[in-house]
């Protein structure tokens, strides 16, 4: 079941930007774990902060003004299905290695674990536990803190370091991965007034020209596993294109986080935004994303031929 406040934009953008979700019930996994920083933080840096940040009037420690992504994805009519497990171990502030570009939350006051620590969490936790990796799905969603903390450093050693973690899980057997690729940052609010939309547009398309290349080499590496890109820039690109109507502002934030005590709040109905803040994304933006990944996860989804958000690497 859908939550409330992100049924509407499903009935203004479902027949536009999605493919119609399948009225089956059948799902391929069993598992879905998910590594990466603010965009798929269930409320672990809250923790780890002991409540610090994301506060009030974020919703219960999630960088968004609703459930998010990964909450619509585990709360969907997907969880009454027997045997469905959701969890993320993402982190806001996360970057893809501490060792390559340190990670901090809580506006750099506390650092973090970073998505090769998260995942070397999960497979120390896991041990205990046999995988069943013919039905665990291990998402990726993760990049932009490695950039937005050291600027100079080049989107393809990004994309290498973010492959180190994904290699990792392959290497002791996992056989179902979904990578994120970049959002269009030349529409994201905190990086739009840093440079002209050409630059940044650009450099988007470094990172992800990167990321196709890199899946394409560990598919090799690894031919027994099934590696599948999520296209949140298209997905997102079209969000902000749209005439739709529902959305009334697409470019600007709804919220200011001056600091981690001071957020203005700058607009009445955040739901009607694209973007919560200076680079997150509201509660219904987050209901697209959730809706087409749980797409992914139907075994009527097809891959290879599917008008979707996600493709074969």
């Amino acid at each position: 079941m859908l939550f409330s406040a992100s049924r509407l934009v499903f009935v203004v953008f479902l027949p536009v930007l999605l493919c119609q979700l399948p009225f089956d019930s059948e799902y391929r996994f069993h598992d879905v774990k998910i590594f990466g920083d603010s965009y798929s933080d269930t409320g672990n840096l809250y923790k780890l902060s002991n409540g610090l940040w994301p506060i009030p009037p974020y919703h219960n420690g999630r960088y968004c003004n609703g459930p998010n992504w990964v909450d619509q994805l585990q709360g969907s009519w997907l969880e009454q299905l027997k045997g469905f497990n959701v969890k993320s171990y993402a982190f806001g502030g996360a970057t893809t290695n501490n060792s390559f570009v340190a990670g901090a939350g809580a506006f750099g006051a506390i650092p973090v674990p970073s998505v090769a620590d998260q995942v070397e969490f999960y497979l120390n936790e896991a041990r205990w536990n046999k995988i069943n990796f013919e039905r665990t799905l291990y998402i990726f969603w993760a990049g932009g803190n490695d950039f937005a903390n050291k600027p100079t450093t080049p989107p393809p050693a990004i994309i290498a370091s973010l492959m180190n973690s994904v290699n990792d899980l392959a290497a002791v057997g996992g056989k179902h991965f979904l990578v994120f690729n970049a959002v269009p940052i030349q529409s994201v609010p905190a990086t739009a007034m840093l440079a002209p939309a050409q630059y940044l547009a650009a450099l988007t398309s470094s990172f992800n020209t990167a990321l196709t290349a890199d899946l394409a080499t560990i598919k090799q590496n690894y031919p027994q596993a099934n590696f599948s890109i999520f296209d949140i820039n298209s997905l997102i690109s079209k969000v902000v294109a749209s005439n739709s109507g529902y959305f009334t502002n697409t470019k600007n934030n709804c919220w200011n986080s001056v600091d981690a005590t001071t957020i203005i709040q700058l607009c009445t109905n955040p739901n009607k935004y694209v973007f919560v803040d200076l680079q997150h994304f509201t509660e219904p933006v987050a209901a697209l994303i959730a809706n087409a990944v749980r797409q992914f996860v139907l075994t009527s989804y097809d891959v290879n031929s599917s008008g979707c958000y996600v493709h074969a690497a």
